[in-house]
């Protein structure tokens, strides 16, 4: 990593993997002009694994789509773009498991994205589930 300040070569300091939010932080110590900077590596998801919607159209996994989905869910809350933030990074790594052939299915995105949000505000489940209905979930009250 170079310097974002000066350009110059650098070395880690601190590491520290974020286990909940599949990252690693990082400490960064500049060997030309002595700053500190701190650096998040996450995994590219759009890079390695895409999604296939209900009509079996493959694309690009977007995290920010999922933020988007989820923010409008709690748009009733005072906090909702914090919460889905960090909402986002929980579904994530709960989608992980439902990764097949570098490929997650609208419908498991659609189930965990739910559960999520009914262990964490259910009326925010309520409104998602009827933007993004699964086959099971259809005709349920």
């Amino acid at each position: 990593m170079v310097c974002i300040y000066c350009g110059g070569k650098t070395r880690i300091t601190n590491s520290r993997p974020q286990k909940r939010a599949h990252a690693t932080w990082r400490r960064h110590l500049c060997l030309q002009c002595g700053a500190l900077f701190t650096t998040q590596e996450r995994v590219d998801f759009a890079a390695s694994v895409s999604f296939v919607d209900a009509k079996g159209v493959d694309t690009p996994f977007s995290r920010e789509i999922l933020l988007q989905s989820l923010y409008e869910s709690l748009k009733h809350r005072s906090d909702a773009l914090t919460e889905a933030l960090h909402l986002t990074d929980t579904v994530i790594a709960q989608l992980l498991p439902h990764v097949s052939n570098a490929q997650l299915m609208r419908n498991d995105v659609a189930r965990v994205s739910h559960q999520v949000l009914q262990r964490f505000d259910k009326a925010a489940a309520v409104t998602y589930r009827a933007y993004h209905p699964t086959p099971t979930s259809r005709g349920q009250k």
